[in-house]
């Protein structure tokens, strides 16, 4: 069978070329001819471009300007560029790639199209609705499948317009299934089609995938491992409240290249696995900073940010009845306690990865 992924796959984000690599894998391991679909939308690859913004360097002080140029120049721009170099690599020789997509233009040659997982759903990414992720294709559907795989959004309330929309866009997939509970609980009204959850991409391959796959960037180094989306000074205390109490330093690791200094900026998705893989604790507001901490079963804290950002996170812990990892970013009382019963949490997510599968051959009609 041959199928065809559409997901975020171009995105230079750690969890979005992770989920896709994942997905792309468990798919080739069943025996099917499996590609991600080239699709580059320009929403995805304007954040990670390396153009230089002249805006960055505006002052009312012409020293200050220049400053800030050479600074760009000779220390922001190399980072960005190592980085940029990195992620395209990986994509580049870990993704099965269809031929580039023209515009819109989804190519009709595959028996299955798989759409998800990530955040494809979300109009704040997006720039509106893209049909593309509901499968919403320039050609006849034919006898094809449609299936939505671990598809997520920010869990908002929708108004009336939005319901009928949704509900429109969701009858083009045969199968549907989303990643938080939160998701099911908004969408399931608006369509007759029972909308399963599963698992994201990356929990649905055993934990030997990913430990052949990674890195250490720093193997004779310990360290308490920070990995914000979004840079908090706070999260930076706790951590070297924490790295003191262990005797161990700390390993800023960014979601994205930044001027400040004494950041680990230039990690390849390899080597962010490996950072995971090998730190001491792991202090983290990302849902993937929280799955691959499962995954290769270190200790952590998922830092709660509010503001409707932590029900992905949230989600995965309630699942694996880990909500006690979840901390709120006020906490100034929380010792590094590295006590995880991890036989626990592997049982309960390999019953869920059993189910995850087993929604994923259903709709696309095979047997492991």
């Amino acid at each position: 069978m041959k199928i065809g992924i559409l997901t975020f796959h171009c995105a230079h984000n750690y969890g979005a070329v992770l989920q896709a690599y994942a997905l792309q894998h468990y798919l080739l391991s069943l025996g099917h001819d499996v590609e991600i679909i080239d699709y580059r939308p320009e929403y995805l690859l304007r954040p990670y471009r390396l153009n230089i913004t002249w805006r960055r360097f505006f002052s009312k002080k012409p020293l200050k300007c220049v400053q800030k140029f050479f600074g760009e120049l000779f220390c922001f721009l190399p980072v960005r560029c190592i980085r940029y170099s990195k992620f395209n690599r990986f994509i580049a020789h870990r993704l099965q790639l269809s031929r580039r997509v023209q515009g819109t233009h989804i190519p009709a040659g595959y028996d299955v199209y798989v759409v998800g997982s990530d955040q494809i759903w979300n109009p704040n990414i997006t720039e509106g609705i893209d049909g593309v992720y509901f499968a919403r294709f320039g050609f006849e559907k034919g006898r094809r499948k449609y299936v939505s795989y671990a598809a997520s959004m920010e869990a908002v309330a929708l108004s009336e317009s939005d319901k009928a929309r949704y509900s429109l866009l969701l009858r083009g997939l045969d199968s549907i299934s989303v990643r938080e509970k939160v998701l099911v609980d908004l969408l399931q009204p608006l369509t007759d089609k029972k909308i399963e959850l599963v698992l994201d991409p990356t929990l649905l391959v055993d934990a030997d995938v990913w430990n052949r796959l990674s890195l250490c960037p720093f193997p004779h180094r310990r360290y308490v491992l920070v990995y914000a989306v979004r840079g908090n000074d706070a999260i930076l205390d706790m951590a070297g409240r924490m790295a003191r109490q262990l005797g161990v330093g700390v390993l800023n690791l960014t979601a994205w290249v930044t001027e400040q200094r004494n950041k680990y900026q230039t990690a390849s998705p390899e080597e962010f696995l490996g950072a995971i893989r090998h730190a001491e604790l792991v202090l983290t507001t990302s849902f993937h900073g929280t799955v691959f901490s499962v995954l290769f079963n270190r200790p952590f804290y998922t830092v709660k940010l509010g503001a409707g950002n932590d029900s992905r996170s949230e989600s995965l812990l309630e699942m694996l009845d880990l909500k006690q990892r979840m901390i709120p970013l006020t906490a100034t009382d929380i010792h590094p306690d590295r006590s995880v019963d991890w036989e626990m949490v592997n049982g309960c997510l390999h019953e869920y990865r059993q189910k995850s599968r087993a929604f994923l051959q259903s709709a696309l009609g095979s047997g492991e």
